[in-house]
């Protein structure tokens, strides 16, 4: 058999942890004798693995990678086409777990688009066995509050993934004080469609002094912010599948569902409609 998934176990998440949390989709080990190709969107979610035996080539998103055993880790974006090709007259073993959950767009900004993590020595790789081996048992075993167990895991991988990127060390000073307000005004109330008077009355200076605080402070610019934080909210908002597109596009404030779905798809390069039937798995 040249591509064998026999040690591969696949989970199915109940309805609410598709809703709420980190879910798992499937966990265990791969090996592959010749080239093992998959087309994009053929599965959901985000692949995490390492490799147990072998050497060989990852191919996804335009890119290479070498891969073997060491201390490092690739996440593959499903939605990308992706082949793992074997060194020749190797067997590549690789293990680790698909998953997926509510907030894994922004987890996919946020971490960009480079497969690859260079993990920080052996205690991070064992930790992370680890957790792949536990969360095969939850898997397995189901317990009343496994779902839970596995969103908690998971987020734990999550977290050492965004230490590796450094995407928490910052040594930016305190934001000013009228940048501080806007951000507050904003995050509290995520979903409206905020204009440049109102923002100018929170933050107690004009709209080009605000601006100019604000990049300085902040890395981007105020109208980047906030359209992130509509599609954050966006997002939130159409992973609940009680609501329908519809709804979701007046509780964000646009004048209509057309407007609406040509913001989400500019900004995320997905209909809403799409982006749910992606998020569902």
């Amino acid at each position: 058999m040249p591509v064998s998934f026999t040690e591969l176990h696949l989970a199915e998440p109940a309805p609410q942890a598709r809703r709420l949390l980190w879910h798992l989709l499937s966990v265990g080990r791969v090996w592959r004798d010749e080239v093992e190709h998959h087309a994009g969107a053929d599965k959901a979610g985000l692949h995490l693995f390492w490799v147990e035996r072998g050497h060989g080539m990852l191919e996804t998103g335009g890119r290479q990678y070498p891969v073997g055993q060491g201390p490092r880790c690739w996440l593959v974006d499903l939605r990308q086409s992706r082949r793992y090709l074997p060194q020749e007259g190797e067997r590549l073993v690789t293990a680790g777990f698909r998953f997926h959950g509510p907030a894994l767009e922004v987890w996919r900004e946020a971490l960009g688009t480079t497969a690859e993590f260079d993990l920080p020595g052996k205690t991070e790789q064992a930790a992370l066995r680890r957790t792949q081996r536990r969360l095969l048992q939850l898997a397995r075993q189901r317990p009343a509050d496994w779902e839970w167990r596995v969103h908690e895991l998971i987020d734990g991988v999550l977290l050492r993934l965004a230490a590796v990127r450094q995407l928490f060390v910052t040594s930016a000073p305190r934001e000013p004080e009228p940048v501080r307000r806007v951000l507050e005004a904003v995050l509290a109330a995520p979903e409206r469609d905020w204009q440049a008077a109102e923002l100018v009355r929170t933050a107690g200076v004009g709209y080009s002094r605000l601006r100019e605080l604000f990049k300085a402070s902040r890395a981007e610019t105020l109208h980047a912010f906030l359209q992130r934080t509509r599609l954050d909210e966006a997002r939130r908002l159409l992973g609940d599948s009680r609501l329908t597109v519809k709804t979701v596009a007046a509780r964000l404030h646009f004048s209509s569902e057309f407007y609406f779905s040509h913001f989400f798809r500019r900004a995320s390069g997905m209909s809403p409609t799409q982006y749910r039937r992606e998020a569902r798995g």
